[in-house]
C-alpha cells in the first residue's frame, strides 16, 4: 500500500487554519495527487477528497463511525441525535427527523414560507437595495423551521440569535458551554409549555417520548431542537446565499430562469454542489481500511470532504464552473446513506421558491460589489456574511 502524496499546507489543513476559497484550492491540488491526504491538525486524520472515495464512506458506516462526533475539535456535550449515532442507535433516534419532515412535508410548508418570503421581499421593496442574507436568507430557514416544529413567530428571532452564537462556538468549549446554556434555556421553555398546555404540534409530541428505553430529558430537548435548527436553518441560509450570489451577479443566467423557469431546480441543485453549506464531516474507522490503496489504521480520524468531491473533475466535467445544463448532478451535499439529510426536500423547496420570487419581484435584481468572501464558521460550515443586492432605484 502507498503513502499519501501531499501538499505542504495539507498537512495543516483545518477549517480552523484556512477559509473555504483556500480550502478548495488546497483540495484540487492534493486530490490530483492522491484522493487520500493528511492533515496534522486536531491530533492528525486522513482526508478524503475524491468523489469515489468519498461516496464510499458515506455509504460504509459499519466501518466508518459517526461516533463519537462528527465535528472537530470534539466538545463535552451530548452527541447530535442521529448524526452522531451508529445504528441500532441511529434508527431511533433518525425517526424523530423521520416523522417531523415526511415526503409530503415540503408542500404543506410551501405556501407558508412563499407568503413568508413576499412578506420580507414587500419590506424592503421601496429601499431599493439590502443586505439579502440579514432581510432574507437568515429569518425564511428559521421561520420554516418553527412552522415545522410548532414555534410562535415572536418566539423566532430570540431562537434563532441564540442559535447562530451556539454553532459560531464550536471551536471554543468555554464559549459553546455558554451559548448553549441560553439556547437550551429558550428551547426547553417551549418544550415545558407544552407540557402545561398540548397543542398538537411536533415539540408536543416530544413530551414523553421514549426512545432507547426511557422518557425524554431537558438535554435531550436541548440537542434535538440544535440538530433541527443546525440542519435546517444554519445550512439553508448559507444555500439560499449562494444562490442568490451565483443567479444575480450574471445577468445572463438570471434572464435566462426568467425565460425559462424549468431550470431553477438545476440552478438549485448545481448551487448545493458547488457551495455546500457543509464542507463535510469526520468519521471514526472502526477497522483497518485501504482507500484509494492507503491504508488507514482502525481508531483514526477521517474527514469526508463533500466540497472536495463536488468538485473532482473524473465525477463533473468542469467543476468550477456553474452549469445550468448540467444533467444527473449526484452532489454529495445532502450526504449519502444512512446519514443523508432527512431535510433534503425541505431545502429544495425553499430554494426553489425563494429564487420564483425574487425573479417575479425583482427582475433587474443584481449583486453590488465584489464577490463575497466565504467564512468557516462554528466548525465546517461555509457562509456568505453579506451579500449586497440592488433593484429598481436603487440601481
Amino acid at each position: 500500500m502507498k503513502e499519501p502524496k501531499l501538499t505542504g499546507n495539507a498537512t495543516a489543513w483545518s477549517c480552523y487554519t484556512s477559509q473555504p476559497a483556500e480550502s478548495l484550492a488546497l483540495f484540487e491540488v492534493a486530490r490530483a495527487r492522491c484522493p487520500v491526504a493528511h492533515s496534522e491538525e486536531h491530533d492528525g486524520f486522513h482526508m478524503l477528497l475524491g468523489y469515489k472515495e468519498v461516496r464510499k464512506a458515506m455509504a460504509d458506516h459499519r466501518t466508518f463511525s459517526s461516533e463519537p462526533q462528527v465535528l472537530r475539535p470534539m466538545l463535552p456535550r451530548r452527541p447530535i441525535p442521529a448524526l452522531e449515532m451508529d445504528p441500532p442507535r441511529h434508527g431511533a433516534w433518525r425517526a424523530i427527523f423521520n416523522a417531523a419532515v415526511t415526503p409530503e412535508t415540503p408542500a404543506a410548508l410551501e405556501p407558508f414560507v412563499r407568503a413568508d418570503v413576499r412578506r420580507h421581499l414587500a419590506r424592503v421593496a421601496d429601499s431599493g437595495s439590502c443586505d439579502i442574507v440579514a432581510e432574507l436568507c437568515e429569518p425564511v430557514p428559521a421561520e420554516t423551521i418553527c412552522h415545522l416544529v410548532g414555534v410562535d413567530e415572536d418566539r423566532v428571532p430570540p431562537i434563532r440569535e441564540a442559535a447562530i452564537a451556539m454553532f459560531a462556538a464550536q471551536g471554543d468549549p468555554e464559549a459553546f458551554g455558554r451559548r448553549q446554556a441560553e439556547f437550551g434555556a429558550l428551547t426547553v421553555s417551549e418544550i415545558h409549555e407544552r407540557r402545561d398546555r398540548p397543542r398538537g404540534d411536533f415539540l408536543s409530541s416530544l413530551v414523553g417520548m421514549t426512545v432507547e428505553g426511557r422518557v425524554l430529558d431537558d438535554e435531550d430537548y436541548v440537542v434535538l431542537l440544535a440538530a433541527f435548527l443546525g440542519a435546517g436553518h444554519h445550512s439553508t441560509t448559507s444555500a439560499l446565499a449562494s444562490m442568490i450570489f451565483e443567479i444575480f451577479s450574471v445577468a445572463d443566467r438570471r434572464d435566462r430562469l426568467i425565460a425559462d423557469p424549468a431550470l431553477i431546480p438545476v440552478a438549485v441543485e448545481e448551487t448545493l454542489r458547488l457551495h455546500p453549506p457543509f464542507f463535510g464531516f469526520f468519521r471514526r474507522t472502526k477497522a483497518e481500511v485501504e482507500v484509494a490503496g492507503v491504508a488507514i489504521p482502525a481508531g483514526k480520524d477521517v474527514y469526508v470532504g463533500w466540497a472536495a468531491a463536488n468538485r473532482d473533475p473524473t465525477m463533473f466535467e468542469e467543476p468550477a464552473c456553474f452549469r445550468l445544463d448540467r444533467e444527473n448532478n449526484r452532489h454529495m451535499s445532502f450526504g449519502f446513506g444512512i446519514h443523508n439529510c432527512p431535510g433534503a426536500n425541505l431545502a429544495r423547496m425553499e430554494m426553489r421558491v425563494v429564487l420564483e420570487e425574487l425573479l417575479a419581484t425583482f427582475p433587474d435584481l443584481r449583486i453590488e460589489g465584489e464577490p463575497p468572501a466565504y467564512r468557516f464558521g462554528g466548525g465546517d460550515y461555509s457562509f456568505i456574511p453579506e451579500l449586497r443586492a440592488c433593484w429598481g432605484s436603487g440601481i
